[in-house]
Parts: C-alpha cells; structure tokens; sequence
C-alpha cells in the first residue's frame, strides 16, 4: 500500500470546511468550547459567523439556549414565519439568554455578523444573516 502525504493547504482547507460541523457528533473538537450554547434543534445548519455570535452572547450573558435553526416549510407556515423566513435556509436562529432585553438587542445590533435581529415579548431573540434590519 503506497503511502500517500497530503499538502498542508489540502488538510487546512479539509479543516476550515469541518470546521462549522461541531455539532456532529465526535467532531466537537472543531468548533471549540460551545458548551454555554445548548440547541433544542439542529445545530448544523446555524452559519459559523452565527455561532460565533452566539458564543459571544453566551460569554456575556449566560448559557444560551437555542429553540429554532432550520424550519422546514410546513414548520415555519406552522409557526407563522414569513413565507421567505431566513430559517428556512439555514440562515437564522431563535434562542433566549438571561438580561435586560435593552442590553441584548443593543449587544446583537453591535455585532457586524448580525442582519436582522429582533426581541420577541416572552424573553425569545431572533437572529440572521441578513440585511441589516429589524421589525
């Protein structure tokens, strides 16, 4: 069997492409500590910048707690989400954190990764990748 090496830029580019799948399972290495982050849905679908976002979140406020990722179509007609919801891409997330709302959403519009972003009555924010916009 021949013994075959690989160029460094091969395996970086092989890493940098892994390197938003944390969520699978036995490659938690890849995307760091995320363990102040907890997903009640699919983790693997939320944009890397997005997570990152998230983490900071998490690094000043509190655990985060992530409720909606990747909407399938008859999901997000469910739950009443725009008929071109941004979840349906994989392009948004819900969650809720601990703080002053003020704070959070003044937090989130500061972070250059964020588009859209909006407080939700009952303690839920919602972010994208978007256009700058809230509603």
């Amino acid at each position: 069997m021949r013994n075959r090496t690989y160029p460094i830029a091969v395996v970086l580019v092989f890493g940098l492409a892994l390197s938003g799948c944390a969520s699978v399972t036995g490659l938690g290495w890849l995307g760091g500590s995320s363990s102040a982050v907890a997903y009640n849905d699919t983790a693997w679908c939320v944009p890397r910048k997005l997570k990152k976002v998230l983490n900071r979140v998490a690094d000043r406020y509190g655990r985060v707690q992530v409720h909606s990722t990747k909407r399938w179509w008859l999901e997000n007609w469910w739950k009443g989400g725009a008929k071109h919801s941004m979840h349906l891409d994989c392009r948004a997330v819900d969650f809720s954190v601990r703080g002053d709302p003020a704070s959070v959403v003044a937090f989130l519009k500061a972070q250059r990764d964020v588009g859209g972003y909006k407080y939700y009555p009952g303690g839920h924010y919602h972010i994208d990748n978007g256009r700058r916009r809230t509603w």
